[in-house]
């Protein structure tokens, strides 16, 4: 087998993607792509303890599976 036959396909897409949002809701930064749901939650909870003041969402496919904003007290 040689050099090229082993080389490994970059992924594109995955199941689950975690998104910086901004002010207008659109989608400022992709942060990152995750196959695994559970692991993708971990990432998501990570991204929002490291940007807490920003709006970041878990998605699967179009669904939009968590929301920083819902986390968030109004006092």
């Amino acid at each position: 087998m040689g050099q090229k036959e082993r080389a490994l396909k970059t992924r594109t897409h995955f199941a689950h993607r975690i998104d910086m949002l901004d002010a207008a809701g659109e989608i400022q930064e992709h942060l990152a792509g995750v196959e695994d749901y559970l692991l993708a939650e971990a990432v998501w909870r990570e991204a929002i303890a490291r940007w807490p003041r920003e709006t970041i969402i878990l998605g699967q496919g179009a669904r939009v599976v968590h929301d920083s904003r819902r986390l968030r007290v109004v006092k």
